[in-house]
């Protein structure tokens, strides 16, 4: 009988040894922080939504009380959610996207071409030759030289990629002006602020579109996402002409997937 009460506790302490998690998993209320940050980024959370008490998910099993406050600061701390008390945990708004005209505004009113809550890294300037949409924009031939800037807007609070901006630039005017080359974000305003004091020609027109379409493999590096994503994103392109009637700058930005833009009007 004794030696059957042994064996018993041996497979009880067996089963429970498995049942602990490797060290090198990541804790549970990351798992279940993750989780939760996968439904914000799909949409099934939406901004202003409230996410489920505590108590709630404690009931469906999803961990204990003490795990799923550990998730909830967790996702408050990356900035996707804020909690307050008589409101509970709730999604925070996305930043939106903004077009190269309202940066170059903003930054011409503010000396800053960012919206509060954002920032850009990943600088990256460079001669390559001209893609067919490029060249056609630009008016010169497929594969000839031009400048080719880009950067990456992100949000200062969880670092999630906003959008992902290009500008193209005819290969003379960064001869006329080395500082485009750097890849560095310029200190002097736009890249069409530089222009056109160089030139002592101001804007005349910019020809903008917009339209949505599916993301492709080519969108996993500068987007963030992984290749196999098919998702939904906003591209904004501008073409602008200086009083001459020469196109001197070519955009192309592309919003992170869920991005939407709205219109911002900056004041005096």
């Amino acid at each position: 009988m004794r030696a059957y009460v042994n064996q018993s506790r041996d497979y009880g302490s067996l089963v429970r040894s498995r049942r602990r998690r490797s060290p090198d998993m990541p804790p549970k209320w990351r798992d279940l922080a993750d989780a939760i940050a996968a439904k914000i980024s799909s949409g099934e959370y939406a901004p202003g939504d409230r996410l489920p008490k505590i108590e709630e998910l404690v009931l469906q099993r999803k961990g204990s009380k003490t795990t799923v406050h550990a998730a909830y600061k967790a996702l408050e701390a990356e900035g996707l959610v804020t909690s307050s008390r008589g409101h509970g945990t709730v999604v925070r708004e996305r930043a939106t996207l903004a077009t190269a005209s309202e940066r170059e505004e903003r930054s011409r009113l503010t000396g800053s071409s960012w919206r509060a809550g954002e920032r850009s890294d990943s600088h990256m300037a460079g001669i390559v030759s001209a893609p067919e949409d490029v060249a056609e924009a630009l008016g010169i031939s497929p594969g000839e030289p031009v400048l080719r800037r880009s950067r990456t807007y992100r949000d200062e609070h969880t670092g999630a990629v906003i959008s992902h901006s290009t500008s193209w630039i005819p290969a003379e005017i960064a001869e006329e002006l080395p500082e485009l080359l750097m890849g560095k974000r310029l200190s002097g305003g736009t890249s069409i602020d530089l222009i056109t004091r160089h030139t002592g020609r101001p804007v005349a027109r910019r020809f903008s579109s917009m339209w949505a379409r599916i993301t492709t493999p080519a969108d996993a590096a500068p987007l963030e996402i992984p290749e196999d994503t098919q998702a939904a994103v906003i591209v904004m392109t501008v073409r602008v002409v200086d009083s001459s009637g020469a196109t001197i700058e070519y955009g192309i930005d592309v919003g992170g997937p869920g991005r939407r833009w709205t219109k911002e009007e900056v004041t005096r």
